[in-house]
């Protein structure tokens, strides 16, 4: 999930968003497994593996889904049968381990997974913004879920759904599973979704729950996954969580988002700007503190070293000479 120490990256991200009428589209990542499935424990690990990768952090949102099958003695699916059972039945799912990607059910494959179908998804934009935000002690929360239309939604028969998530459970189960992620215990609207009536260009709606946290969960890892979905294509408009940066247009900076390479990188990390040049480039690192870094240009291409960098997730922010740029790397 993300990380809210992040937010000096999506603040200039933010601003140009804004100006754009859209937002960051997260990966929303539908995992249907089972705790007494022996595919389930050989496959999962090499997922849970990829998408908690530190390039990642910040482009996707995941829950783990318990149907039934192939064994209904699963521990997670005994904790809500009715509710596992209804969501699995949203989808064409037959199978676990299956994932559903933005609303597509993706077939079934080992890896159930790879780094190239996750790279397809990444790097989109919508016109809905979604805030979460949570209070509250380890017993009882208030959350407020605010969808912001930053642009125009095409029509659809939207809904909106809300759910409770344990983020990770440490707990070995029939199959030899030891590590749970971001399992699904809860809905706070209807399995099926809610009503969204769709917000206007610049307008927005809001929603208040509150839920109590029974002593079996741990309420230091409890949260909620909010999205909306069109429901009769499936598709996902957009995604969020508490831990994501929230957005504030604070002005106006014109950016484009930028992939640097490689990535993890050990010595050097570099992105090319076409037909542009960097005239200063700033580093922060995930604590929002500014990291005193050189640069050079070789061309189009903009060079930064990293080798005297502690590991973690660094945020740059460039002024080229025609338009500025943003974009994160990861230094192993």
């Amino acid at each position: 999930m993300k990380k809210r120490s992040s937010f000096l990256f999506f603040l200039f991200l933010a601003s140009s968003l804004l100006a754009q009428g859209s937002a960051k589209k997260y990966l929303l990542i539908e995992h249907f497994t089972n705790s007494n499935c022996p595919p389930c424990a050989n496959r999962n690990p090499a997922f849970y593996s990829l998408i908690t990768q530190a390039q990642y952090a910040d482009d996707l949102h995941h829950i783990s889904v318990h149907p039934m099958f192939p064994y209904p003695q699963c521990v997670f699916y005994q904790a809500n049968t009715t509710e596992n059972t209804a969501w699995t039945s949203l989808y064409p799912v037959s199978g676990t381990p299956t994932v559903v990607l933005n609303g597509a059910t993706q077939n079934p494959t080992n890896p159930i997974l790879t780094e190239a179908k996750l790279q397809t998804y990444l790097d989109q934009t919508s016109p809905l913004y979604i805030n979460v935000t949570e209070f509250g002690p380890s017993s009882s929360r208030t959350v407020q879920v605010k969808a912001e239309a930053l642009g125009e939604i095409p029509p659809g028969n939207y809904k909106i759904f809300v759910a409770i998530a344990e983020k990770t459970i440490n707990q070995q189960t029939p199959n030899g599973e030891t590590v749970h992620r971001n399992v699904f215990r809860k809905m706070l609207t209807a399995v099926e979704g809610g009503a969204f009536p769709v917000p206007p260009v610049g307008g927005s709606i809001t929603y208040n729950f509150n839920y109590s946290i029974p002593p079996t969960w741990n309420a230091s890892e409890v949260y909620v996954l909010a999205f909306v979905k069109e429901v009769d294509t499936k598709q996902v408009l957009n995604s969020g969580t508490r831990f994501d940066p929230v957005l504030s247009g604070i002005g106006e900076i014109e950016a484009t988002q930028v992939r640097f390479l490689p990535n993890p990188t050990s010595d050097f990390a570099r992105v090319n700007l076409p037909d542009d040049v960097a005239q200063t480039v700033e580093v922060f690192a995930a604590n929002g503190q500014r990291v005193s870094i050189s640069f050079e240009n070789q061309g189009n291409v903009l060079s930064i070293p990293t080798a005297s960098l502690a590991p973690g997730i660094y945020f740059v922010k460039i002024a080229g000479e025609k338009r500025g740029y943003v974009g994160k790397f990861v230094k192993e």
